[in-house]
């Protein structure tokens, strides 16, 4: 009954205040979290651009947006985590050349026990997505968010945060036997820890920016099926997820409400 509940589970629109005249960016954002949270957010009038790997998957995502929302702000930016951070600063630089300020920065793309493949810079991919290209993202765009007054950045977590271990002499996971969920909870704990130190020297420095870390709790999201099955990792949290996980836009509430809520300060962790 639970599961059933969550997976029914919606935006709900009446409780985003209207973002006329402001403008997100939100990684991975053609499916899942990051597609249910640019959705809400140009349904409240925000301009939003969203990260993409595929163009054929931008291209669907924004043809279902604008199916529901034909006066939607939305800009699409080409990002491959894998491509390694040429890729990331060409995508920045894009985003640049708008002349736009940044009202929030939303690094809601990740994976877990991805194939083994490496990046192009030669990190273990986990490590290259979830944590490496968002610190880099959001070093990029930094003095653009430190510019618009009371901007955030916002960084997903998980509930594995807490099992993380951080390999200080190894951070890109060059030695690392293969991309599993110790990978992905050592990502998450290292993402945490970016968040309450940058939000730390920001406040620090007198910034207005705030930093959160955001759950999102489980979800039914393509992370999980899109893992390497071959992993037995990978299949039980990919059966986890079908069985207890809330819809996309439930977990999406989370995000919009600390991306939007001007109640909120830096480093909460909501559920």
């Amino acid at each position: 009954m639970i599961s059933l509940w969550q997976t029914s589970r919606t935006v709900k629109l009446d409780n985003i205040p209207d973002q006329n005249g402001k403008v997100f960016l939100v990684t991975g954002g053609t499916s899942g979290l990051g597609y249910e949270t640019s959705k809400a957010l140009v349904a409240k009038n925000a301009r939003v651009f969203l990260t993409y790997r595929d163009r054929d998957k931008y291209q669907h995502a924004t043809e279902g947006i604008m199916e529901d929302y034909p006066e939607a702000k939305l800009d699409g930016l080409h990002a491959d985590y894998l491509q390694g951070f040429e890729s990331l600063a060409d995508c920045a630089s894009k985003f640049q050349q708008h002349k736009l300020p940044l009202h929030a920065l939303i690094n809601n793309v990740g994976v877990e026990s991805p194939p083994d493949d490496r990046s192009a810079d030669g990190f273990e991919p986990t490590q290259a997505i979830n944590y490496l290209g968002a610190f880099y993202l959001t070093h990029l765009l930094l003095t653009t968010l430190k510019q618009t007054h009371q901007s955030r950045i916002l960084n997903l977590t998980s509930l594995v945060e807490p099992t993380g271990t951080v390999t200080w002499d190894d951070l890109g996971g060059h030695q690392a036997g293969g991309s599993d969920y110790k990978m992905y909870a050592e990502s998450k704990v290292k993402l945490f820890m970016l968040t309450a130190e940058l939000q730390r020297r920001l406040h620090a420095s007198g910034s207005t920016t705030d930093v959160f870390s955001v759950h999102p709790g489980v979800a039914q999201t393509g992370i999980f099926p899109k893992s390497d099955q071959d992993k037995l990792g990978a299949r039980v949290l990919a059966a986890g997820a079908v069985a207890v996980g809330q819809s996309p836009g439930g977990g999406a509430r989370s995000v919009l409400k600390v991306a939007t809520d001007p109640s909120l300060a830096g480093c909460y962790f909501l559920h």
